[in-house]
């Protein structure tokens, strides 16, 4: 796809606009020879003219290039309703002070003159007939259609909505990470100190639940802004994890509206863009919800036979990923909110269950003490790995989890 450099220009005029720099604006414009031409709606740009809110519509002709034929023909039908209703003073300051009007005089002088005499006359027939005002909405009206074919409308804030879009595209890829400080100038990453890598040592804050709201899971959002936590009784809350205190800046949670499943939350996880949380239950259902509004996105009643134990979201956000007491794995559609997959291998439990980084594979653990590689697209297991077998034999202890290494995507550690 070859982008126009007509087009860059114009979403740089538009951010001109919108942020009210018009003398940059108007020498972009005549400097590049091209003009942004568009009003914020076209719809309220008609409804103006046809209105006679003239304020307005003078100041949205301003800001685009239309030809100077249509721009004398509005000046004209103003002054001339501004005449009729006696407001002679800026009838004649937009007669005699205007571009369009110094090109009247120069070019139609008859017709410049005709409007000379009409705010010299010393009286006006105060009784405005139906055939006048009729005439008056006659020439509005054309003048509005005139116009709207010199102008149109485009989404706000253009720009930054496409720079929006590519470093999301590019932190989805795995290009930048979605933590990480970016220069949008110069198109790196900022630079961050190392900081220096110590075990903790020291207890940040503590969050008491009621005896019988026992927390049963956890997760924190990737940006660390908060800590979700799943309990016994089925609730759902998002804390500060730096003051131990329930996140009420979160209207839905100040208001006492939280998530909720029907059983105990066993599993819980964020989507890599925090937007959305994922909750699995002792009674294999899962839910999905959007972690600002705690509004549910999406239900899968059935996900499992027995209780989820691990989740995790694919990179696009399109697809979880899930496993249960049932031993079994599970790929569930976001859009459908069906199940897409299911990888079956393990004898007991599966402990946790994550995408490697390029999504070709899974990586599982269970408590039948294997680690297991899996095939995303043929779910096929391609790789069985027991830790320490030569050592535990076919008594081999549960592994509990699997953790990708960021920066190593064909590395993990269980």
């Amino acid at each position: 796809m070859n982008i126009e450099s007509a087009d860059v220009i114009r979403l740089i005029e538009q951010f001109l606009k919108e942020h009210n720099l018009h003398s940059t604006l108007e020498a972009l414009q005549t400097e590049t020879g091209i003009s942004l031409n568009t009003v914020d709606n076209t719809v309220s740009f008609k409804d103006d003219i046809v209105k006679g809110n003239w304020d307005a519509v003078l100041a949205s002709v301003e800001q685009a290039h239309v030809p100077q034929a249509k721009r004398i023909d509005l000046y004209e039908q103003i002054i001339t309703e501004l005449a009729d209703l006696r407001d002679i003073s800026p009838a004649r300051a937009l007669l005699r002070q205007t571009e369009p009007m110094e090109l009247m005089r120069s070019a139609q002088p008859d017709r410049y003159l005709r409007l000379e005499q009409l705010l010299s006359r010393t009286s006006f027939d105060s009784a405005r007939s139906p055939q006048h005002t009729a005439r008056n909405e006659s020439r509005r009206l054309k003048i509005a259609e005139q116009l709207l074919a010199e102008v149109c409308t485009a989404p706000a804030s253009r720009l930054l909505t496409l720079l929006g879009h590519s470093i999301k595209w590019q932190q989805l890829q795995g290009i930048l990470s979605p933590n990480v400080p970016y220069d949008l100038f110069f198109g790196r990453a900022q630079m961050i100190a190392p900081a220096e890598d110590k075990a903790p040592c020291k207890l940040l804050t503590t969050i008491k639940f009621p005896k019988k709201q026992c927390p049963n899971s956890l997760a924190f959002s990737p940006d660390g802004a908060y800590l979700a936590t799943g309990s016994a009784d089925g609730f759902i809350e998002l804390w500060n994890p730096t003051t131990g205190k329930i996140a009420d800046e979160l209207k839905y949670q100040a208001d006492g509206a939280l998530m909720m499943m029907e059983d105990a939350v066993t599993a819980l996880a964020f989507s890599d863009n925090g937007e959305m949380i994922c909750s699995g239950a002792k009674d294999g259902k899962l839910k999905v919800w959007r972690s600002k509004t705690g509004s549910c996105a999406k239900r899968f009643p059935a996900a499992h036979s027995q209780g989820v134990t691990c989740l995790a979201f694919s990179r696009d956000h399109s697809q979880i990923l899930s496993g249960g007491h049932d031993n079994v794995l599970r790929i569930h559609g976001l859009k459908s909110a069906k199940m897409l997959k299911e990888l079956r291998g393990h004898s007991a439990s599966v402990t946790s269950a994550i995408f490697s980084e390029d999504m070709a594979n899974i990586i599982s653990t269970s408590d039948d003490g294997s680690v297991r590689i899996w095939d995303t697209s043929t779910t096929n297991c391609i790789h069985t790995v027991v830790p320490d077998s030569d050592k535990h034999g076919l008594s081999a202890p549960a592994t509990h989890s699997a953790l990708a290494i960021p920066g190593s995507p064909s590395e993990f550690v269980v």
